[in-house]
């Protein structure tokens, strides 16, 4: 990628006081009217590193429309971080919006060695599905845009997990925007978990019976090989059709919907440039073509940053005619400790893959933002285990509830237990009915019935000499069953 000379140039408003100091202007303005200090423009790039502070969503929303390259939004300071060059410093000056500049650190990655490359991505699949092939395969989802032009020789590389067909589909995808370098280690850490503990730990080795799990730790291998590099590379590396300097696609804004409409550019050079047509790349394609066959029930998207779970819609104010939608993303709040909402209540934008999917195939679609302000696109590596901490329990909920969404409605049990005496289990909520089943779950209010003691039920089954695994539901006073807790019968 050819780079800038260094561009020196300093935007300053009227308003600004002389002697303004750099943490002033490193600041956000919490009170009054927003206001604006000098914004040197140094990095090669021409780009500045700023904090904006927008007052409202439709003005940010109209400032995207510049092709702005936007990082995270806090909707509660009304504040957002971003890369602008010197003629959107200006759009944003135009719509009132306050600017403190931000280091130019932050318009760089620094790669630390704990994180994959997409080599050693796939050495990790290709050898979780040696270790488990009775459950797991590799698939080669498609080529990457460097692979169609022979240029490297890079693949969408899937883990597929599971027994069979036929059963529910959920689909873990990271890495669309290449800088954010936590996400791929999200996904690859549940293959692990899942390869890991299948056939130790209850409920892993249920899922991994009764699901169907992809996993695609990294849809843009080429960007994310320059971000290894130190690069702060959103998009593909398209430079054919795409920018020549700011090379490349975006691709979540290259999926159908609402392609072209509200929150992208038109622009090569931008970072938000959404592509010549609808899946115009090899990368979006491959998904769209893994979830067009696949129709998963859900699609959990790894993102960076901000600390949150986003739903559909993202292009428009509308609320989405699930109500399964914002009820489980709002459980994932709870389980990760994320801000939960609509995505278009932050900003609009068209084309991205969680308003495709449920648009098109009703998929239950949710962004996962990894990662607060002070973590950025490039935390040290030894943050991981905190990410994975959050988000692990929304990716094990997706696939607790992957066979009946609308358990998230029902009771939630806890504590399950086989004692000497049988079954005990606790509920959250009140229920007015339990049973359980052995080996493999049936029909609801076919299994073994437990008999309900306030938010206790109690029962018995018949033990068998090999273990089994022991599923457990309870239906609420709505008339709606919970979602299972699994165990083993001995």
């Amino acid at each position: 990628m050819s780079m800038l000379r260094p561009l020196v140039l300093t935007l300053v408003a009227a308003s600004v006081l002389a002697g303004c100091s750099l943490a002033d202007q490193g600041r956000s303005l919490l009170g009054g009217e927003p206001e604006s200090g000098p914004v040197a423009f140094t990095h090669s790039s021409g780009l500045a590193a700023v904090t904006l502070r927008y007052g409202n969503r439709d003005k940010l929303t109209q400032l995207l429309g510049s092709g702005i390259d936007l990082w995270s939004v806090d909707n509660d300071l009304m504040e957002a971080q971003a890369a602008l060059n010197p003629a959107q410093i200006e759009t944003a000056r135009k719509l009132g919006m306050g600017i403190s500049q931000l280091p130019d650190r932050r318009l760089f990655n620094r790669f630390d060695a704990g994180y994959h490359t997409y080599e050693q991505v796939a050495s990790k699949l290709r050898a979780l599905a040696q270790k488990r092939g009775d459950i797991a395969t590799i698939v080669d989802l498609g080529d990457s845009w460097e692979k169609t032009q022979k240029r490297a020789d890079r693949d969408l590389l899937a883990l597929k997990i599971g027994k069979g067909s036929g059963k529910p589909v959920v689909l873990f995808a990271a890495c669309h925007h290449a800088r954010e370098l936590a996400t791929p280690e999200m996904v690859l850490r549940m293959a692990e978990l899942l390869i890991g503990q299948y056939g130790v730990d209850p409920e892993i080795t249920a899922w991994v019976d009764t699901r169907e799990i992809w996993l695609v730790p990294m849809v843009n291998p080429d960007g994310h090989a320059l971000a290894t590099r130190g690069d702060s590379q959103r998009k593909n590396t398209n430079d054919v059709s795409g920018g020549k300097r700011r090379v490349g696609v975006d691709l979540n804004r290259n999926y159908a919907t609402a392609w072209g409409t509200v929150g992208d550019s038109p622009h090569p050079e931008s970072d938000t440039f959404r592509g010549t047509a609808p899946f115009s790349e090899p990368e979006t394609k491959a998904m769209r073509d893994l979830m067009t066959a696949k129709k998963p029930v859900f699609l959990l998207t790894f993102h960076s940053y901000s600390n949150m779970v986003l739903w559909p819609w993202d292009h428009k104010d509308a609320s989405p005619l699930d109500p399964r939608l914002p009820a489980i993303g709002k459980e994932f709040g709870k389980l990760s400790g994320y801000v939960a909402q609509q995505g278009s209540e932050l900003y609009l934008n068209g084309g991205d893959d969680v308003d495709w999917a449920f648009e098109t195939l009703g998929t239950l679609s949710y962004t996962i933002e990894v990662g607060s302000r002070s973590d950025g696109f490039d935390p040290p590596y030894s943050r991981v285990d905190r990410f994975w901490n959050e988000n692990r329990p929304m990716m094990l909920y997706a696939l607790k509830v992957a066979d009946r969404p609308a358990g998230v409605f029902g009771p939630a049990l806890r504590d399950l237990a086989v004692t000497e005496a049988g079954i005990l289990v606790r509920s959250e909520s009140p229920v007015e009915r339990a049973e359980a089943f052995l080996g493999t779950p049936g029909a609801s209010g076919t299994g073994i019935p437990l008999a309900i003691a306030g938010n206790e039920a109690r029962g018995q089954f018949a033990t068998t000499a090999s273990r089994q695994l022991l599923w457990v539901h309870a239906r609420g006073r709505n008339g709606e069953w919970g979602p299972w807790e699994v165990t083993w019968s001995r």
